[in-house]
């Protein structure tokens, strides 16, 4: 339960809905298929009404988070394992675009940047490795700065859309990246695989980085396809295992 307070978030309280339930999304909180009906959001966070949330329902729906359903209500978008595939597979084609052209204008503040991205990284890491469970906010800070680190990688590619585009998809990866960290947290060797994917990628060999990023999403996607397929969707209510 989330409670909202002066100090939380975003400046408007439907900023703050739409922060707090995409978070609790992506983070697994809110299970794929999940239904998400009004009354029980507002008794799960204490001081937002039905017009915030409803506004922050429709914006997520808009990044296919959430989906309406016609005559019966609004879920959590459903997942599968093909779906699974088609967001990484795009993910890595945008990727590979952005990494291109993003290598011929890297310099020493691009690698300066990525570098301490890493390292903010790599210490929040330690931070969740050695905490059981994670906390929310641990896993939060954990995960912005996971986004940090790749889009630090692909930040010189120099088109504002194709970083949007590979935003939505990011998001997207997270919430199936978070079915595997719930089943098997390993944060350590999570760390230990950005390293050597940073590695690549300052040998300055386009090559090698692009065969790392590859590597690193191929490795994702076989994790989460060794999970029970039960695991992709919610348990809760009647229907909620429907895909489509």
């Amino acid at each position: 339960m989330a409670a909202l307070t002066s100090t939380d978030g975003p400046p408007t309280r439907t900023d703050w809905a739409e922060q707090v339930i995409r978070n609790e999304i992506l983070t697994g909180a809110l299970r794929p298929g999940q239904r998400l009906k009004m009354a029980e959001l507002q008794e799960r966070y204490p001081g937002l009404s039905p017009t915030p949330l409803r506004e922050a329902l429709s914006r997520l729906s808009g990044t296919g988070l959430v989906e309406f359903m016609p005559n019966r209500g609004i879920r959590v978008a459903q997942s599968s394992i093909e779906e699974l595939r088609d967001v990484y597979a795009n993910r890595l084609l945008l990727e590979t675009v952005a990494f291109e052209q993003s290598f011929e204008k890297l310099d020493s503040a691009w690698q300066d940047e990525v570098r301490h991205a890493l390292g903010d990284f790599e210490a929040l890491s330690v931070e969740a490795e050695n905490q059981r469970p994670v906390t929310a906010s641990s896993l939060m800070a954990w995960e912005y700065a996971h986004r940090r680190f790749h889009f630090a990688i692909l930040s010189r590619c120099g088109s504002p859309w194709l970083l949007r585009l590979l935003e939505l998809l990011y998001d997207q990866s997270v919430r199936y990246r978070y079915l595997t960290i719930q089943a098997h947290p390993d944060f350590a060797s999570i760390a230990v695989r950005h390293r050597v994917l940073t590695r690549a990628v300052f040998a300055r060999d386009p090559g090698r980085g692009l065969e790392a990023l590859k590597h690193h999403a191929d490795l994702t996607v076989a994790s989460t396809e060794k999970l029970d397929g039960g695991a992709l969707s919610f348990h809760g209510d009647g229907g909620a295992r429907e895909h489509g």
